[in-house]
Order: C-alpha cells, then structure tokens, then sequence
C-alpha cells in the first residue's frame, strides 16, 4: 500500500487481483486494515523498550501517531494512580518528561529527515503540545483523579486487551479505531 506521499507498507497476506473488481477491492481493504491492526498491535509493543525518537522513524505516520497517543494515555491514567498511592510529584514529573519529549521533536524537526517523518513529526508536535498543556492545566488546577470530567472530556486511545485493539474513549462514549490508510 502506497500513499500519495509515497510512505508505503507491505501487506501481510498479497490480494491477488481476481473476481469481480467490488470484490477484489472489499479484499484489499479488509487486508489493509488487518495489517495496519497487526503494525499497530507490533508498534504500541514496541513503543515501550525503544527510545521514542528512533520509534517514530521506524513507524508509518499512522502508527506513530496513534501509538504516541496510546501511550500518553497510559502515562497520564498511570499518573493518576501514583497520585492516589500517594506521589504527590506524579503529575509535576510528567509535565517535565512531556516537556523534555516535546523539546526532542523540536531538535528532529530541524534535522536533515525525510518529508515523511517531518510530516509525522511536524502533527506529533502539535499533539505533544497540546498533551503538555493538557497536563499543565492538571498541575495548575490539582487535577489528580482519571474520573474527573478535564480527563473524561479527553480523547483517550487506549489498547484494549481483551479486544485485541484500539479503543477511543471521549467522556461516555467509546470508538472503535478504523485503520484507514
């Protein structure tokens, strides 16, 4: 699968172009979907053992995109709860690693790097920024329990275990993740 920006992936199982094309096309996009799920299952594993910065160059943008995602939403649920257990600097601590990792973006972007990258690069900015601010507002309004409505109203993707997959959360509503390329 190739993009207009010229990114591609490989599929996991080839589509062979056979059958009537209606058929033929509601094969590759099952396929499409299907990899991307397993690319995506492999990069949300992988996010934890690997330094964030070489995580991204190896991702499709997608998948670094919604991986980031995952993985702030668990940084900022796992917060909550050393809050509860009593660390009383939890959140403080994760604004500085949240500020630290979006200061790192800002040194890549002024690399030498594929448009690809800066592109993915340039979005994971904005959304570090806004997951900063988001966390700031935490630390200056003593925000330290995941129920309360400033998290509840949040975006929040999150691997789903026992579906096997991405599930958004946005007050009480609940999403399922598409994998359209």
């Amino acid at each position: 699968m190739v993009s207009d920006e010229g990114e591609e992936y490989e599929f996991e199982a080839p589509v062979k172009p056979e059958g009537n094309v209606e058929d033929w096309m509601t094969k590759v996009d099952e396929e499409m979907q299907s990899t991307l799920h397993l690319i995506t299952k492999k990069a949300v594993f992988e996010y934890a053992k690997s330094e964030r910065i070489e995580w991204i160059k190896k991702q499709i943008g997608m998948v670094a995109l919604v991986g980031t995602q995952i993985w702030w939403t668990f940084s900022v649920e796992d917060v909550f709860r050393r809050v509860s257990t009593g660390d009383k600097h939890a959140m403080k601590n994760e604004l500085a690693k949240e500020s630290n990792d979006l200061n790192d973006l800002i040194a890549l972007v002024r690399e030498d790097i594929t448009q690809n990258v800066r592109k993915c690069v340039n979005t994971l900015i904005i959304l570090d920024v806004h997951a900063r601010d988001i966390v700031d507002r935490f630390v200056r309004d003593s925000i330290t329990n995941a129920k309360e409505f400033d998290w509840e109203s949040q975006l929040r993707f999150s691997w789903d275990q026992k579906k096997d997959d991405i599930v958004i959360r946005q007050c009480t509503g609940t999403f399922n993740y598409c994998y359209e390329y």
